[in-house]
């Protein structure tokens, strides 16, 4: 089978995301804190696609009997294709993604250019795009939240031992060489985290790249 540019496009794109490095040296490799900035961002911009695409829809279901509910149907998509396109902006920005978010054609005239708003493949993939990264958004910023935090919890730990440090509420760290495996643990916490980070970085940038990129010949 041949190999189309886009194709060609998008496997240099990933083998520059990935910069040729080993995912093993995440915790020194700076994609893993570009990573890190985009997966912390997604949360903020995961709370404004939910509160956007719910209030469209709640509204869009509210007028549905009325004149108004095909408007507020247009609108909601129109949203969505907005919204699909700044968070294109901001993958292939930090991520380095070769994204390509769909729009319909304007110059066809209304009629065409609302057929491919509510027909168009852009507009659905946008939405299934919106709703992952929604999750990914939420879920990240927890696993962040908590690895970093628990990893720097045990990091400390042999600063104040002495005060009797409860673990998992049984495991007491009450003596120095406790207090070091402490630590050491939270190296391996913080290192795993960092790796995950890395890893999701990667995912992100693949799907953004299958969900976001149009090959207009092909719709």
């Amino acid at each position: 089978m041949a190999t189309t540019s886009s194709d060609t496009t998008r496997s240099q794109s990933t083998d520059a995301a990935s910069g040729g490095r080993g995912i093993a040296a995440a915790p020194v490799d700076p994609w893993t804190y570009r990573s890190l900035a985009y997966l912390l961002l997604a949360f903020p911009l995961a709370v404004l696609y939910f509160t956007v695409v719910v209030a469209g829809a709640s509204i869009t279901l509210g007028l549905s009997v009325t004149l108004l509910g095909p408007l507020a149907f247009v609108a909601t998509l129109l949203l969505i294709v907005g919204l699909t396109w700044l968070d294109g902006a901001v993958t292939e920005g930090l991520l380095e993604a070769d994204v390509s978010p769909g729009f319909p054609e304007t110059e066809a005239g209304i009629i065409e250019f609302l057929r491919e708003l509510v027909l168009g493949r852009a507009t659905w993939l946008g939405a299934v795009y919106l709703l992952w990264k929604t999750l990914l958004g939420f879920v990240a910023f927890v696993g962040i939240v908590v690895g970093l935090s628990l990893a720097a919890s045990l990091l400390v730990t042999p600063l104040y031992y002495g005060d009797h440090v409860v673990v998992a509420g049984w495991y007491e760290i009450d003596t120095f060489p406790r207090a070091l495996a402490a630590a050491a643990g939270g190296v391996v916490v913080g290192y795993a985290t960092l790796l995950g980070v890395n890893l999701a970085g990667r995912l992100a940038a693949v799907v953004a790249e299958r969900l976001l990129t149009i090959d207009h010949d092909e719709e």
